[in-house]
């Protein structure tokens, strides 16, 4: 615990002691071209973290931010961050052993580490870890979904409770909001992919295709064949995928653990509770 709390501590540390150009700088741009009814996925070329590449909806939700100027804005906005970050980690801290409290310190430290950079990562974190296993768990799952795409390998631990109709809706949630760019001018959002895409990111595969390949294709395996078996671990294993299966993450993207884990302990919980209620 105390070498984790050492390790974010420097993490933190490095990160604030630079100049960070704000990923949320293009939630900015995108929200201010909306008001001035300018393309929504044109903008600049010369940053690639003002570049928008996500889902209309977002920048339609930064529009209100956009009225408050652009250093307020950044601070409201950071602020939601920071309570998204503790609500992640409160699962963990509400049963607190050695164990979950070292996860709750190295992946909220993580997640404090991306406050400069301002990403939505920590919001989506938050989310799903309060949410999952709530009866907006797959609409939460579906707004991730069409933002990053890849919270949608956590549709495993539905299938694994053979719970299909929050699968579906998870899916069509991620899809008709990811659709409506068809909306805008979709040569402009097709102009932004490339190798471009792939500025910033990081993971097993950007290392040497010949480890992330085997991890990648073992990490489905896994997770399928313990959604075939019905296992409430199918949860934390497809949360262990996403940074270890996925072609492009950013170091941050490892505290997608903790919605894992916070449904995990959830589903053990209730199956704990129903043991006890059929006792005599």
């Amino acid at each position: 615990m105390a070498v984790a709390a050492l390790g974010v501590g420097l993490l933190i540390g490095a990160v604030v002691s630079v100049t960070v150009r704000p990923d949320a700088e293009a939630y900015w741009l995108a929200a201010q071209r909306l008001r001035e009814g300018l393309p929504l996925y044109g903008g600049p070329r010369g940053d690639e973290t003002e570049i928008y590449r996500y889902a209309p909806w977002l920048a339609f939700a930064w529009v209100p931010l956009t009225y408050l100027g652009h250093d307020s804005a950044f601070l409201v906005w950071r602020g939601l961050l920071l309570i998204a970050t503790l609500a992640a980690i409160a699962p963990l801290i509400r049963r607190p052993t050695p164990a979950s409290v070292t996860l709750a310190v190295l992946l909220g430290g993580l997640l404090v580490s991306a406050l400069p950079a301002a990403n939505a990562t920590p919001l989506v974190v938050g989310a799903l870890a309060l949410g999952l296993q709530t009866r907006f768990g797959p609409i939460l799952l579906g707004l991730a979904g069409s933002l990053k795409v890849f919270p949608l390998l956590l549709v495993a631990g539905y299938v694994a409770e053979r719970r299909w109709l929050h699968a579906a809706v998870a899916i069509g949630v991620a899809a008709v909001l990811w659709l409506q760019i068809l909306a805008f001018d979709i040569g402009l959002y097709a102009d932004l992919g490339g190798p471009s895409f792939y500025v910033g990111g990081m993971s097993l595969l950007s290392v040497t295709p010949l480890l992330w390949l085997p991890v990648a294709i073992a990490c489905l395996i896994a997770v399928a064949v313990l959604a075939i078996r019905r296992s409430p671990w199918t949860w934390l294993a497809a949360a262990a995928a996403i940074p270890l299966a996925v072609p492009r993450i950013w170091i941050p993207d490892a505290a997608y653990l903790l919605p894992g884990a916070a449904t995990l302990l959830r589903v053990i919980d209730r199956g704990q509770r129903l043991r006890a209620g059929n006792r005599p």
